[in-house]
């Protein structure tokens, strides 16, 4: 079960977002401590958005320098799952292409 406390402008939307993953099936834990981070990101950078613009995908899914490649595509899918789930509640939302990041070789 998710006990997450989401703040950001996307509050209401991730935890709706985990409920439906978690309803079908999955698990969702690491996916729901993903999207912790994003909240805490976009409660920083972007107090007062409403849609989950290009820009704001780009920045968060941008590589760290700490990080591999596997955990830039990983954070990627994510924001993916989540932004498909918007644009399905007609929440305007920037929907990366699948692949973006291309994974280790």
């Amino acid at each position: 079960m998710n006990n997450i406390i989401y703040n950001g402008p996307f509050k209401k939307y991730i935890q709706d977002h985990i409920k439906l993953k978690q309803a079908v099936g999955y698990k969702y834990d690491t996916e729901a401590r993903h999207l912790k981070r994003f909240d805490k990101f976009t409660l920083e950078k972007y107090p007062n958005t409403t849609i989950l613009s290009k820009e704001m995908v780009l920045d968060w899914c941008s590589k760290k320098s700490y990080e591999s490649q596997a955990n830039q595509c990983s954070r990627a899918s994510v924001i993916r799952q989540f932004a498909q789930y918007l644009d399905s509640i007609e929440v305007k939302a920037y929907i990366i292409p699948k692949n973006y990041y291309p994974s280790e070789k």
